[in-house]
């Protein structure tokens, strides 16, 4: 029996930071506020204000301060917590930057996510949300699971949230870090970040091929957003994982959403690296070339401003030095490496062979000139070109083996109405980048040497550090293993793969980088099951087997649980009801083409339910920028009983 209201009675409050339980005469009609008062001026003159009342056996704060004990319904046996609304948790963003930063635990999952995305300078971010660790990584891996249980990470307070402004910064990356250690945004640290060599692999990699059964499990692991952080288990130092949850991504705009963007690029490269999102493998060419060009033109010096150009100074020392060294056949070095972007014509000597079924001359050495399109042939001593070669249309080939350090290519060309084979041989890697680029310029119609070309050598110098598969470590992540996914790996060699993203790379629009990664996203988004979140459920009625769902922003799909082949699809628009049956967790729905009932094995159906109320609610959106996002609708939608 609850005391009576005019008696006072005892109530035992634990604090947790001094690992002291301590005792206060407290009445039923106290308010919260009068207890939590009363429990601070006891403990001392510590500042407590972060700190509120807990109640760990309903798992709920006690944060209305004028609700009194009776109300929410405490008594004399009841042991409360007084407690830190704000602590530190291991959060990866989308990128798989650990951040170290304080969360309001108090506040719902929803708000949480606000926080971190206004911390961070993410727009929109009723679009993201918080899910728990994968745990299927770590189970059976002993450093993956020391790292998973780990608790003494260095931690930096968080100084406030910031707004993005240097949005110029982060269009080269869109995590940075300062030299302790420190995740910066907009100039300020915002929290300390576990560097991605103190983590293993597995989970910044996350390199696994899921099947049905664990894109389920996977997206099992989501918070409910209607409750605390806290009253779901999570405690100080835990680590969860921010992530794009609603593919619907409204007004991306590259002038306010840089950081936005580039977080949402990250994700979508490892759904198609750790193959969460199928695609075939001309498109995963395709897609490893658009990474590519990101980080091709990431690692480009920004241009310069019209006012800031150099007048004539040393700059033209260094280009005469670059020429010079052109000729010559040699690599430039130093500052001359750094800008070496030739306008000169390519020529110099190569030994050249003509292939055929029955050929079997060896390679001679020739001097090559290209002018625009075409390759002209001298002899030695020649002052007049012996032959023309247009390389316009023609199939241009690396035959590298850079183990061997053999570099060649292998070039099909029409000489006159014949269609020929010819190979040229080079002595370094450096003379098969400047030719390979020109050849590649060549073939597309550009006029070898000039404007481009520097950006063409860049791209032949990264495709073969590739091939070398990864004779220098801290160039890993020019990797092929990095740009396609592991089935792919298995298939096909490193040179294969390297040859294949190059040539679909020359046929891509060149953008600047946050642009390039919205092509990125564009074509994410083209793919057949894009933004697909499933669940293993079980129809009422039906043959009593598993069946695969799929929920997207915009209908619900039954799938083959082997070939992902969309068997059946009610669209959110043709959809006349939807409730759920929380004593039995069973969801009906009415949709004109008939109504039915399932249940769900791998997730909460409480999950479910939030995703479909949550992509509804996204629906409803509007591009203003300035209208607030209508926190209570999105409640009444996805809340369930809680809403």
């Amino acid at each position: 029996m609850p005391p009576k209201s005019n008696r006072d009675w005892e109530l035992s409050v634990f604090t947790p930071s001094i690992g002291a339980t301590k005792t206060f005469l407290v009445k039923s009609d106290m308010s919260i506020g009068e207890v939590t008062m009363k429990v601070a001026s006891t403990l001392g003159p510590q500042d407590w204000s972060d700190y509120a009342l807990w109640w760990p056996e309903r798992l709920m704060w006690l944060n209305r301060p004028r609700l009194t004990l009776s109300a929410e319904g405490i008594q004399s046996d009841h042991k409360l917590h007084f407690t830190k609304m704000n602590k530190i948790l291991r959060v990866q963003l989308p990128d798989r930057t650990i951040v170290n930063m304080p969360i309001n635990m108090a506040v719902k999952c929803f708000q949480a996510v606000e926080q971190v995305c206004k911390t961070v300078g993410i727009r929109r971010f009723e679009e993201l949300s918080f899910m728990r660790c994968n745990n299927r990584l770590v189970e059976g891996n002993q450093a993956l699971a020391h790292f998973s249980s780990r608790k003494n990470v260095h931690i930096n307070a968080l100084l406030e949230p910031l707004m993005v402004r240097d949005t110029h910064s982060l269009e080269q990356t869109s995590t940075l870090i300062n030299a302790e250690g420190e995740y910066v945004v907009g100039g300020a640290s915002i929290g300390s970040i576990v560097r991605s060599t103190d983590v293993p692999d597995g989970i910044l990699l996350d390199r696994w091929s899921p099947n049905s059964l664990d894109k389920a499990y996977l997206h099992g692991l989501w918070f409910d957003s209607s409750r605390s952080l806290f009253s779901q288990g999570v405690e100080e130092n835990d680590f969860i994982q921010l992530r794009f949850k609603y593919y619907t991504f409204l007004d991306l705009d590259p002038v306010l959403d840089s950081v936005r963007i580039s977080q949402l690029y990250e994700q979508a490269r490892w759904s198609i690296l750790t193959e969460d999102v199928d695609c075939t493998e001309e498109e995963a060419y395709t897609f490893a070339a658009l990474q590519f060009q990101v980080q091709l033109v990431a690692n480009l010096p920004p241009p310069a401003a019209e006012e800031e150009k150099p007048a004539v100074d040393d700059s033209d020392l260094d280009q005469a030095l670059t020429n010079l060294q052109f000729s010559l056949g040699t690599q430039p070095q130093g500052a001359a490496a750094a800008a070496s972007e030739p306008t000169q014509k390519i020529e110099g000597e190569l030994k050249f062979q003509r292939l055929g079924k029955l050929t079997l001359k060896s390679a001679k050495s020739y001097r090559f000139m290209f002018q625009d399109c075409t390759l002209l042939q001298y002899k030695k001593g020649g002052a007049t070109p012996a032959n023309r070669l247009n390389i316009r249309g023609a199939e241009v080939m690396p035959d590298v083996d850079v183990e061997k350090e053999k570099y060649a290519l292998r070039v099909s060309l029409m000489d006159g109405d014949d269609e020929i084979d010819v190979k040229f041989n080079f002595e370094s890697a450096y003379e098969y980048c400047k030719w390979l680029a020109a050849f590649r310029m060549a073939s597309r119609g550009k006029s070898a040497g000039t404007t481009g070309h520097g950006e063409e050598f860049k791209a032949c110098q990264m495709f073969l550090e590739m091939q070398r598969g990864g004779k220098h470590p801290k160039e890993s992540s020019s990797l092929v293993g990095h740009f396609v996914p592991h089935r792919i790996l298995k298939k096909k060699s490193i040179n294969k793969i390297a040859i294949q993203v190059l040539n679909v790379h020359g046929t891509l629009d060149k953008h600047p980088v946050l642009e390039s990664k919205l092509d990125y996203i564009k074509a994410w988004e083209g793919l057949q099951d894009f933004g697909l979140s499933y669940f293993i459920i079980k129809f009422a009625g039906w043959k009593s087997k598993d069946e695969l769902l799929g929920v997207a922003y915009n209908r619900l799909v039954r799938l083959d649980p082997q070939t992902h082949s969309h068997l059946q699809t009610w669209r959110y628009s043709t959809m006349r009801t939807w409730d759920i049956n929380w004593e039995i967790r069973e969801m009906s729905v009415d949709h004109e083409d008939g109504a039915f009932s399932f249940t769900c094995s791998s997730a909460d159906l409480k999950i479910l339910h939030e995703f479909i109320g949550g992509y509804i609610f996204m629906s409803m959106r509007k591009k203003d920028v300035h209208e607030p996002v209508n926190t209570e609708s999105f409640y009444r939608l996805t809340g369930g009983w809680e809403g």
